[in-house]
């Protein structure tokens, strides 16, 4: 299999969830082992994580990810702090923390945000930042028009595609499914709306059974340069441009254990692409 850069992989747990879901950095080091993943943009997990500490969870989550940063550089070349739009001033000053001495490129945060998100994309967008906000409507449109030095990863929706396409700073993330789950995929299509240079594969581990969308890739009707493109050549740049001495490795890491397949794919037998693993 070609190599495949993740631009979505959350460290940590959701507990409200049932059952809950997450998994550790040595969780996700494993499992790209197993399927040709070589390096991973990662950040915490924004819906559900632990809060009872208030911010000071918060603060522990973004120290996760920069760990895995500082310790698998090659694995992990940019992390992304946790924005929790509740704790208001307090959270955007956590960023501000999280970029400046953590070395986060920018934050995750997840619906319902809506405008409470742009105090921290005006905080980004003055260190020519990186979001992802998992927006894809009008609003997004009007935020990156707005603030035209971040860049935005947003999921590569069908409103997304048709109405974002010409905001040079909007990436588009393949993940999951373009719709609702079992909608598919037209890659081509994506890449005649979008361009070829700005699709990027998403994982979203924990969550999803991620093999399902490298076979839809691997299987489809497109040219072996633009599954490429999707896979990894197109977010090399990306990451690049956060973490400019940064390499492609030659080979996926080595899993750090020897784990049985339950533990790092268990499912939800109503839903198999969803995992329940939790470690």
């Amino acid at each position: 299999m070609r190599p495949y850069i993740d631009c979505h992989n959350h460290i940590g747990r959701t507990i409200n969830r049932q059952p809950p879901v997450g998994q550790t950095t040595a969780m996700s080091l494993a499992r790209f082992a197993e399927t040709g993943i070589y390096a991973a943009l990662s950040f915490p997990t924004a819906t559900g994580s632990p809060i009872a500490r208030g911010i000071d969870d918060i603060r522990d989550q973004n120290r996760t990810i920069a760990r895995a940063c500082k310790d698998f550089p090659a694995r992990f070349p940019i992390g992304l702090a946790l924005a929790e739009t509740r704790f208001g001033h307090l959270a955007v000053d956590e960023v501000e923390w999280a970029m400046s001495e953590l070395g986060l490129a920018g934050f995750i945060t997840h619906p319902p945000v809506r405008e409470a998100c742009l105090p921290f994309v005006e905080l980004v967008a003055s260190r020519d930042g990186l979001c992802n906000v998992h927006m894809h409507d009008a609003l997004m449109g009007k935020i990156a028009r707005t603030f035209p030095r971040a860049t935005f990863i947003v999921h590569a929706s069908p409103y997304a595609v048709e109405n974002l396409a010409g905001l040079d700073n909007v990436w588009f993330e393949v993940v999951q499914y373009p719709g609702g789950q079992g909608t598919t995929w037209d890659f081509s299509a994506m890449a005649q709306k979008v361009g070829r240079d700005r699709m990027i594969f998403g994982a979203d581990l924990p969550y999803y059974d991620y093999r399902v969308l490298q076979r839809t890739i691997e299987e489809a009707d497109i040219d072996e340069d633009l599954k490429d493109r999707i896979a990894y050549k197109n977010v090399v740049p990306l990451i690049q441009k956060y973490n400019p001495g940064w390499q492609l490795p030659d080979a996926p890491p080595t899993s750090p254990g020897h784990y049985e397949p339950q533990e790092l794919w268990a499912a939800n037998p109503e839903n198999p692409v969803r995992l329940t693993a939790y470690a």
